[in-house]
């Protein structure tokens, strides 16, 4: 499990390592490459074991061009050697450094197995062996996974953490059973077979080389050293990031390059495990500037550019007009953590100080800490204190803050007493709640959507004459609904026109099963059916009774019979329906217009 977290390193720490790593490969190679110690490198020099890696060096380089199909490393170790013992057949010196070549091997016999020492076990010093079996299983690990991810970068694949680990575990246990001594993996080792086309067949590449090591160990005597420093040395320059300078001359990249610049740096003067700390630590710093420097607010809106489903007689749309700028909703998005308290705070803050309705809209919201609860809280005693209300809608439930979002501020705080907090479900609930909590607060009576209306205190009738309105309603039927019972279904053909005088008609949109979108609210003194009364065909959404309702019907065929005898009042109609059409047509265009910037 700990071992995937090694994917989540940022590519710029990456390249800091492989960077890193390169450098401190090719300062590996320097006593092989110029044939002499650190202690003699300004005093004396040898050409022949410079000129030696420089022949493995452009082999490894320019070879693949005309020969692809032979690993370039194979080939600089095979031309490097050539040339080697060439210039030493030729020159014929009296000695050479011994540490020159690789030498001979071990042979098969002289490999041996002491079964008889397991009997020393009881008196080793168990607790000291484990602690350091312990420690450098932790190394070793970290080792493994970081080759691991630096290969993947090389080969543009994938490893998988558990399986390497597993793997590892196995055979250095077994190694250590059978008195080998267990090793980690090596960045140079592997970078270099990586970059000679090493893909697969693990297993039977370390069974040849065992059968080497076995049988022609004594190869090794003509093997340079030298040699092998220019093939290293080649996939050092090929583990380095180039791209690093140009990140630099890049604006948006240059803290990556910093990034980079400093594991590298880290990396040549401490150590690897340290460089992969630090790089870490300032790769997440950055994140949090990145992260804390987007903007929380998604979009703010008041009930004037987004007022609810609820269709209100033109006395409350009037009201609503002039105060609607108190009902304001933050569409919030992103992560809500501590970097961003302030910043969020700052934005509201016009809106907290005033008697004012904020509803904060969650659904695009993917994470909160406690340090945002908290500002939550302050939020909604601050609202509070201004006798505002703060409203919650579309409350994803991997946040955490439950369906009732007060109870869950409550119980993180001890302060007594309920907060001014409510949570709604969607946000064309919360949205009507603002509304007739402004409303309340402005003395309108609201109680009218809940009372029965006669036809002539409908909107559609108040410009009509009291004769045009007798005339209308000797053509009107009467339709009553129990609650839940519906009225028509989407899709189905109708012709009709409803005008609500009691109770409460809720137009739907069904999304998903059971799931649906409320388009619009009609409750007494409305009408609706438009649409497939001006032109008739199928109907757009279904239409259910919330609550007990009574309802006045006017079909096509009615309104045909009204036309011809009462012709003012059908004129009279039209031109209400019209005029209601107008305002849907007004607030279709402010919504497509939200939709668009949104």
């Amino acid at each position: 499990g700990g071992g995937r977290l090694m994917k989540f390193i940022p590519y710029p720490v990456f390249a800091g390592l492989a960077t890193g790593i390169g450098l401190l490969l090719i300062k590996s190679q320097i006593k092989p490459w110029l044939g002499i110690s650190y202690s003699g490198l300004w005093i004396r020099w040898y050409w022949l074991p410079m000129a030696t890696t420089a022949v493995a060096f452009c082999a490894v380089r320019y070879a693949p061009r005309f020969i692809p199909n032979i690993p370039g490393p194979l080939v600089g170790l095979i031309g490097g050697t050539v040339f080697y013992q060439t210039i030493l057949y030729l020159t014929n010196p009296p000695s050479v450094p011994p540490y020159w070549v690789i030498g001979a091997l071990p042979q098969w016999s002289e490999f041996h197995l002491a079964v008889d020492q397991f009997t020393v076990w009881p008196s080793l010093p168990w607790s000291l062996i484990l602690h350091a079996a312990f420690a450098l299983a932790v190394l070793s690990s970290l080792n493994t996974l970081l080759t691991a991810v630096i290969a993947d970068t090389t080969t543009g694949q994938r490893h998988n953490a558990h399986r390497e680990l597993l793997a590892q575990s196995i055979g250095q246990m077994a190694v250590g059973l059978v008195g080998g001594l267990a090793g980690a993996a090596s960045v140079g080792g592997t970078t270099t077979a990586v970059q000679a086309g090493a893909r697969r067949w693990a297993a039977l590449t370390a069974g040849i080389l065992l059968l080497l090591l076995l049988f022609a160990g004594s190869v090794g005597q003509w093997l340079p050293t030298s040699a092998l420093a220019g093939i290293i040395i080649a996939s050092a320059i090929n583990l380095m990031e180039k791209d690093i300078i140009a990140w630099a001359q890049q604006r948006r990249t240059r803290l990556d390059a910093m990034v980079a610049l400093l594991v590298i740096i880290v990396t040549l003067a401490q150590d690897l495990m340290i460089a992969v700390l630090v790089g870490l630590s300032i790769a997440i710093l950055l994140f949090i500037r990145s992260q804390s420097q987007l903007p929380v607010i998604q979009r703010r809106l008041t009930a004037l550019e987004r007022p609810s489903v609820r269709k209100r007689p033109a006395d409350q749309v009037e009201w609503l007009a002039h105060h609607g700028d108190r009902i304001v909703m933050y569409h919030l998005s992103g992560v809500l953590f501590f970097a961003k308290t302030d910043q969020l705070f700052e934005e509201m803050l016009p809106d907290l100080d005033r008697r004012s309705w904020v509803i904060l809209h969650l659904r695009r919201v993917i994470q909160i800490d406690l340090s945002s609860v908290r500002l939550l809280q302050q939020i909604a005693a601050r609202l509070e204190a201004h006798r505002g209300e703060l409203l919650f809608c579309e409350v994803p439930e991997e946040l955490g803050l439950g369906r009732d979002v007060e109870r869950t501020l409550r119980r993180l705080s001890l302060r007594p007493g309920r907060l001014n907090v409510r949570t709604f479900a969607g946000a064309d609930q919360a949205l009507e709640y603002a509304e007739n909590a402004l409303l309340k607060a402005l003395n309108v009576d609201t109680t009218v959507m809940e009372k029965d209306i006669t036809l002539a205190e409908l909107d559609l009738c108040c410009d009509m004459k009291p004769l045009e309105v007798a005339e209308l309603a000797s053509v009107l039927r009467p339709l009553a609904l129990e609650s839940g019972e519906r009225l028509f279904d989407a899709s189905e053909p109708g012709s009709e026109l409803y005008l609500v005088l009691r109770g409460r008609i809720d137009i739907r949109l069904h999304v998903a099963g059971e799931r649906y979108k409320r388009l619009a609210i009609y409750g007494p003194g409305t009408v609706f059916g438009e649409i497939a009364f001006l032109d008739p065909g199928p109907r757009a959404a279904e239409a259910v009774a919330v609550r007990r309702s009574e309802l006045w019907v006017l079909s096509r065929a009615d309104f045909d019979r009204l036309r011809k005898t009462y012709p003012d009042a059908a004129i009279a109609l039209l031109l209400a329906l019209g005029r209601s059409q107008s305002r849907a047509l007004r607030w279709s265009t402010r919504e497509i217009k939200r939709l668009i910037q949104w």
